[in-house]
């Protein structure tokens, strides 16, 4: 399904259709540059910013990666943070609570470079860099803190 936004400057098409063809081009060994919707992987990667995706083919992973993957028929763009079951747990970092279980055959890619839509200096961020793993790792681990923060705060308001 195809559809033109309202200033008609843009297609819109289902998420099925536009995955499919991001497949299509990692399967053929491209790298694959795709913008970033919704507010899930924030503060680090916000809506709108965008990530380039390496085909993922088995292997090791690196605790802290930003895959995507199919969840339950969905695509979700979140933070590999651990394994429970033989399963891996991802987690997107805006997310105080929610959490995905896949196998490792529903990962489709692996982002290596975040490219930040409002950033002065217009730089590429390295998602391969044990900093930015460690970062996103070190937000991940501190969710209950996080949830009981927000908590005070609609308390107060």
């Amino acid at each position: 399904m195809t559809e033109h936004s309202e200033d008609n400057k843009t297609r819109i098409i289902s998420n099925d259709l536009y995955f499919a063809e991001v497949q299509r081009m990692l399967d053929e060994g491209k790298e694959v540059r795709i913008r970033i919707k919704g507010g899930s992987m924030r503060p680090f990667i916000e809506d709108g910013d965008s990530v380039l995706l390496l085909a993922y083919r088995g292997g090791a992973l690196q605790l802290g990666s930003n895959l995507l993957a199919k969840h339950q028929g969905k695509y979700v763009f979140h933070r590999y943070v651990g394994k429970k079951n033989g399963q891996i747990v991802l987690a997107g970092d805006g997310n105080l609570v929610l959490r995905e279980y896949i196998d490792t055959t529903d990962i489709i890619a692996v982002a290596s470079v975040h490219y930040p839509q409002q950033q002065q200096s217009a730089e590429e961020i390295n998602l391969n860099h044990r900093w930015a793993r460690l970062c996103g790792l070190a937000w991940y681990r501190i969710r209950l803190l996080r949830r009981i923060i927000a908590k005070i705060k609609s308390l107060q308001s």
